[in-house]
């Protein structure tokens, strides 16, 4: 650990503090602000305020503010107190902001625990300076490829940051070739977690993102797959294949719209368990968090149970009630996250409206051409889709590529306001499921949390 200087430590916690303060009394998040001043006074702050935390850093493609949301979930069922950057701010200055929120004024951490949330690009400058006890990686798709340059860029920056951690527990999804990857010569624990074989959800395969073995170079076969390319992979060439999973979900036994039953096996030891969030990714999600809770010593056994009363988090299957009628918002930003969305949307047996919203901010990526490569033809070819909603800033691409698939003007409808979408909504009178991308997830969820009044999404 470097050598803070005490002045300016109790400097940078108290601008930090105030700063953050003075932001939300007036309405704004204060989510990145503070921690940037307060490393630009002392810029080793993160590991001061750190010191002595048992921390979990999230990071991969999707599933991270889920999994994060279930592992604190685990931990403060099991009587921990545990600090979460519910906010989503996980770059390096808004984790600081977090950490330093989390600690007196004199820098001692408030919890022992925190779960972090942690950009994939940020993980590199985040865990030198925080020691994490582990580190999840929940998968690796396409997302942001004008930021990242494509999905091997960043395995690269995620191998870049683990490298500087060897002590940290690494928790891996078993099916997912590229995070799998990051087992290979490096001296850390691995937890492994995945599902099995036998779970009996098959999906299109698609390995456009799966690459190459890392050993050999050689293509992968296959013999089963769950979707995308996350399945029982091997390389024939030379052996290199999905290890076995150490918190393995070996079947499916239920999925609907109120969430799903499992059974998961953790060690020898296998039980039916309740997952309280849909949709066969929070299962992986769910997976992920048990072994993350094991990563830290929590018992198993509470992190299983706390499955069956976790909440959603803000945007992610986050469900609001306007006027009697349930809308439900899933967040999306890429092909394989979108495809699962509207596999989970088609598995309903209930009439419903969708609403599709895509903006092109620098938190969503410029590049919009994602959408091309995404199955919307499975939400327009869905009977039980009775009308299509089209919003955000890039609603004319959107609202082109759902021609496309099938949707023609009868059937969707392009809505520049999202006040102005409320009413059409209540008219509608059906269940309306709500598939934005970030920046207009959280135009659109500010919209709804003043019209229900649901909390600001920091809170």
């Amino acid at each position: 650990m470097s050598k803070s200087n005490p002045l300016l430590s109790a400097v940078s916690i108290a601008s930090c503090k105030m700063i953050r303060t003075v932001l939300r009394k007036t309405g704004r998040g204060g989510t990145a602000i503070p921690g940037e001043i307060a490393m630009k006074i002392s810029p080793e702050i993160p590991e001061v305020v750190s010191s002595g935390m048992e921390i979990i850093v999230v990071t991969g493609t999707n599933g991270k503010t889920t999994t994060c949301n279930m592992i604190q979930h685990a931990i403060e069922s099991a009587g921990r107190e545990c600090l979460l950057n519910k906010s989503g701010a996980n770059l390096l200055k808004g984790i600081a902001a977090d950490l330093i929120c989390n600690s007196t004024w004199t820098g001692k951490p408030k919890t022992h625990y925190a779960v972090l949330e942690c950009d994939e690009a940020a993980l590199k400058q985040v865990v030198p300076l925080i020691h994490p006890k582990a580190v999840v990686v929940t998968n690796l798709f396409s997302d942001q490829v004008d930021r990242y340059g494509g999905v091997q860029n960043t395995l690269k920056e995620i191998r870049t940051g683990i490298e500087k951690v060897p002590d940290t527990t690494l928790v891996l999804n078993a099916d997912e070739p590229l995070s799998a990857s990051l087992a290979l010569n490096v001296p850390n624990k691995i937890i492994w977690y995945g599902l099995d074989e036998g779970v009996g959800v098959r999906g299109d395969i698609d390995l456009s993102d799966a690459g190459t073995c890392p050993k050999c170079g050689g293509a992968y076969e296959y013999d089963y797959h769950i979707y995308a390319h996350l399945g029982g992979y091997r390389c024939p060439s030379c052996g290199y294949a999905r290890p076995v999973p150490d918190v393995c979900v070996t079947s499916i036994n239920r999925v609907d719209a109120s969430g799903s039953t499992v059974n998961i096996r953790v060690g020898k030891k296998e039980q039916e368990v309740s997952i309280a969030l849909p949709a066969v990714y929070n299962v992986y999600n769910a997976a992920a968090a048990v072994a993350a809770a094991c990563a830290v010593k929590i018992s198993p056994q509470k992190a299983l149970d706390s499955l069956s009363t976790v909440r959603s988090s803000f945007g992610r299957l986050e469900t609001f009630d306007l006027d009697g009628l349930r809308l439900q918002m899933i967040l999306v930003k890429n092909p394989a996250g979108c495809n699962q969305a509207f596999s989970y949307l088609t598995s309903l047996d209930e009439d419903y409206t969708a609403v599709l919203c895509l903006n092109n901010q620098t938190g969503d990526g410029h590049d919009i051409s994602w959408i091309n490569d995404t199955d919307y033809e499975k939400l327009c070819a869905d009977p039980h889709m009775k009308k299509l909603f089209v919003c955000g800033e890039c609603a004319d691409e959107l609202s082109e590529r759902l021609t496309r698939a099938g949707a023609d003007s009868s059937m969707q409808q392009i809505v520049r306001d999202y006040n102005e979408l409320l009413p059409l909504l209540k008219e509608e009178g059906r269940s309306v499921f709500a598939l934005p991308n970030y920046t207009s997830m959280m135009e659109f969820r500010k919209v709804l949390s003043q019209a229900t009044g649901k909390k600001e999404f920091w809170e």
